[in-house]
């Protein structure tokens, strides 16, 4: 309780002081305290016993609600705010804004708001995280909404039309357990009403297809999902167990050296059986594929010096997001 109180001091001096500074380049968003959402996004990243952290996550959660309410929310920038992820669908129809809590013990859990654009009005929905429990291939399966959503957090929105429909396709990551962390590919759409809708059959292999895509490999490892815009598709690392007695037991799973993506249709993302991705190729060679191991062109023919341009490439990818997270750590503990 002493460490819930300092916080809670320290936060009402941060929250006093920001109350005496106007920013004049904001004077039509007062009521939007982005200073007291950053503080309180930070504490919630802390490592805090549970009753503190989620006494810290209400607040937070009271603050956005308040905030998001307010007319001119969808304009806000909330450029200072960078403990939380905060993304804009490039039609400007939808703002996710998401985050995760995460326990001493090893659990966690994630919040979402969603605040949508209905013709001149604005309508904020809380996301209720899904509580019954699917088996993995019931789950790719399932259509859910904002009453069962799959909880994980968001880093990417891909919108893609088809003949009738906008379906806005969610790239995610779940810390999920101790043992593995998965990765989805998800779908966002919006029937005629307005009502919030996740999942649709628009993934297809050759022969079914799936509302969504799930991912689950061991929590040492690491795998990539990357959305490649010149090419409309959505590369990822091909998982598998290091042998087959393992298969169905992801903890064991992790990245091979092949890749695999879903390419954009039309109507639907279709998916293609080892592929080069793009950053992956120095030579820009995106679109060769690769067959039984083989890469088709003359110049990559020999799979030995294939396998040499994959690995070098992943190293440099691990040393820029590296720096990256340092970076980002440094941000987090600067000054504020």
């Amino acid at each position: 309780m002493r460490i819930l109180s300092a916080i809670a001091l320290f936060f009402c001096t941060q929250f006093y002081s920001s109350a005496q500074t106007t920013d004049s380049k904001q004077t039509d968003y007062q009521d939007i305290d982005q200073d007291r959402i950053e503080n309180l996004a930070y504490a919630v990243l802390q490592e805090l016993p549970k009753i503190e952290k989620d006494s810290l996550n209400a607040l937070l959660k009271k603050e956005l609600t308040r905030s998001l309410t307010k007319e001119s929310a969808f304009r806000y920038s909330f450029d200072q705010v960078k403990s939380l992820s905060i993304l804009t669908s490039a039609d400007s129809a939808f703002r996710i804004f998401n985050w995760e809590i995460a326990y001493l013990n090893g659990t966690n859990r994630y919040e979402c708001l969603l605040l949508k654009k209905q013709g001149a009005a604005f309508t904020l929905e809380t996301l209720q995280p899904l509580d019954s429990v699917f088996v993995r291939q019931n789950l790719e399966n399932q259509q859910l909404g904002k009453e069962n959503w799959l909880p994980a957090i968001y880093y990417k929105i891909i919108p893609v039309k088809s003949r009738f429909q906008t379906f806005y396709t969610l790239l995610a990551w779940d810390g999920n357990d101790l043992l593995t962390n998965k990765k989805y590919i998800d779908v966002l759409w919006f029937d005629k009403k307005g009502e919030t809708h996740f999942g649709a059959p628009i993934f297809k292999d050759n022969r079914t297809a799936k509302s969504r895509v799930i991912f689950e490999f061991g929590g040492q490892n690491a795998m990539t999902l990357n959305f490649e815009e010149e090419l409309e598709r959505i590369s990822f690392s091909h998982l598998a167990p290091p042998s087959s007695n393992l298969e169905g037991i992801y903890e064991y799973y992790g990245a091979d050296i092949t890749f695999d993506a879903y390419q954009w249709k039309g109507n639907y993302w279709q998916l293609i059986n080892e592929v080069i991705p793009a950053w992956a190729d120095p030579k820009g060679r995106t679109e060769t594929s690769v067959s039984k191991k083989k890469f088709e062109k003359e110049d990559v023919a020999n799979p030995n010096t294939a396998v040499k341009i994959l690995k070098e490439s992943e190293k440099r990818k691990r040393i820029a997001d590296d720096k990256l997270k340092e970076e980002a750590e440094q941000l987090k503990a600067a000054p504020q």
